[in-house]
């Protein structure tokens, strides 16, 4: 994606002109930020990492629980991550299909998709962007 989604193409992370996505954490960005969308990207994924290298939320010894929380990380998890799907279909899936991947990302978005509803894993307004296009592909 870093070929068609650069800093110049997608100062915004945005799902086309209904949806703009800002960032917040506990550490760099206190209160909800602008980012171009690979920016975006890279904050969330190393955001991730973080959370998921904690022991203290993703404990990995038998016997240590997870923390009261842990859904809840987990929902914010995956809204920033389908955000990352809302971008690429609506600006990108031209350039998907140009390299072949159009049945690739489908079936990563539909396995995505099956999970997160079934387990109620985010809240069904986060999910409007790609309402139609799930209605299609997923139903």
């Amino acid at each position: 994606m870093s070929e068609f989604c650069t800093e110049r193409s997608c100062p915004v992370m945005s799902g086309g002109l209904r949806y703009e996505y800002r960032w917040q954490d506990e550490h760099k960005y206190k209160k909800p930020t602008k980012l171009s969308a690979p920016l975006y990207m890279n904050t969330l994924m190393e955001w991730i990492e973080t959370l998921i290298n904690n022991e203290d939320i993703f404990p990995t010894r038998t016997g240590v629980p997870f923390p009261r929380n842990f859904q809840q990380v987990c929902t914010k998890i995956l809204t920033r991550l389908f955000r990352v799907f809302v971008h690429v279909y609506i600006h990108h899936f031209d350039g998907v299909i140009s390299v072949g991947a159009e049945a690739h990302v489908n079936t990563c978005y539909k396995h995505f998709y099956y999970f997160i509803t079934e387990f109620s894993l985010i809240h069904h307004r986060e999910l409007e962007p790609l309402r139609e296009m799930t209605e299609k592909i997923c139903h």
